[in-house]
């Protein structure tokens, strides 16, 4: 197993794709290059290959895919990946290094990629302005916020297209109201309604890796796919990157689940004649389901606070932010306790007053 570390032709330093001009970096000699000129020096051999080092013997008793190391080519620091690690940094000398075996494997190969387009500086204004006017913070927590860790992740995602075949059967309700100096009067005529139909959904996002929040995930929805690249490693180099560890079946149930409410509410929409509808009996089938694994920019921050962890994320292309603030009793009380005072001080002088 080998990874791949892209190499500045002019000084030999690693380079990084740099997020504010699409472009890869030299943070060592400023140089700047395009994917086109970094497909002139993969072939001209400046991209260079991480051997992969054999575990050590009194670590067998473990089973083998928990953990891979490598030796950095730079300073001959340890890398240690896990099983779904496709980037990553050396510790010591931050130089980027991707594994390009787990890439080019049949299902976890990427057909296509969104770069990030937002820089970790507006992802930790973005959280800082999230916090602004929450009262019930703890008071050292927007202090942690800009020191807390700020991680670029391409996230594995699945793209599902289905096909519905959707039906519904109900009773239709239709009521008339009239009156006239005398009497209020109303109809009602009871009809067999029946509406059937395909329904098409495209792209629809399911994140396949089992350390993300599901719901942390959706809330940071949509993507603009119409922005997709075609996938190359390359983009990958100065971020973390992981591949999928969920079951594509399972994925695919939760692609479902997610449609089912909308497949549902789209047909009964054409009904919209009746007043209402009763007795409804829906019944929903995939006809055809089809799949596209892509990798979508993410950064993940992460603040401590009393002793707990707080995980927000945020798109790396729209700046869409997702996760949930601590709140401080400590700092509820005396907010309680203050207004508590005020109340009474303006009732005691009112009462002096009359």
């Amino acid at each position: 197993m080998e990874t791949v570390s892209y190499k500045c032709p002019n000084c030999s330093a690693p380079l990084s794709f740099d997020i504010e001009s699409q472009s890869w970096k030299c943070r060592f000699c400023d140089s700047e290059f395009t994917s086109a000129d970094l497909g002139r020096i993969e072939a001209l051999g400046s991209s260079e290959t991480i051997k992969e080092e054999e575990i050590n013997p009194a670590a067998q008793t473990q089973a083998k895919e928990e953990a891979t190391m490598y030796v950095c080519p730079s300073c001959g620091g340890k890398i240690i990946t896990t099983p779904t690690t496709a980037a990553t940094f050396c510790v010591y000398c931050h130089n980027p290094a991707i594994i390009a075996s787990r890439l080019s494997e049949e299902e976890n190969k990427p057909a296509y990629l969104i770069p990030f387009k937002l820089k970790k500086e507006e992802a930790i204004k973005k959280l800082q302005s999230l916090c602004s006017g929450k009262i019930f913070l703890p008071k050292d927590f927007r202090n942690m916020v800009s020191n807390g860790e700020v991680s670029g992740l391409y996230v594995p995602f699945w793209l599902f297209d289905i096909d519905i075949a959707s039906s519904f059967t109900a009773q239709g309700l239709k009521t008339q109201f009239w009156s006239d100096s005398n009497y209020r009067y109303s109809k009602t005529d009871n009809y067999e309604v029946a509406r059937s139909g395909e329904i098409f959904f495209k792209n629809v996002p399911v994140d396949g890796s089992l350390k993300m929040d599901d719901n942390l995930m959706q809330l940071l929805e949509p993507f603009d796919y119409s922005q997709m690249l075609n996938f190359k490693m390359e983009y990958l180099s100065g971020h973390f990157a992981e591949i999928h560890d969920d079951n594509v079946n399972t994925a695919a149930e939760k692609a479902f689940s997610r449609i089912y409410p909308n497949a549902k509410s789209m047909l009964l929409n054409t009904a919209r004649e009746y007043s209402s509808l009763m007795g409804t009996n829906h019944s929903l089938n995939k006809k055809e389901t089809s799949y596209v694994n892509v990798m979508l920019p993410v950064w993940v921050l992460m603040a401590k606070c009393g002793g707990q962890k707080y995980v927000f994320t945020m798109n790396g292309q729209t700046g869409k932010m997702s996760g949930y603030l601590p709140k401080s009793l400590g700092v509820a009380f005396s907010l309680f306790l203050k207004i508590s005072l005020a109340a009474s001080l303006i009732f005691f002088i009112g009462g002096m007053l009359i």
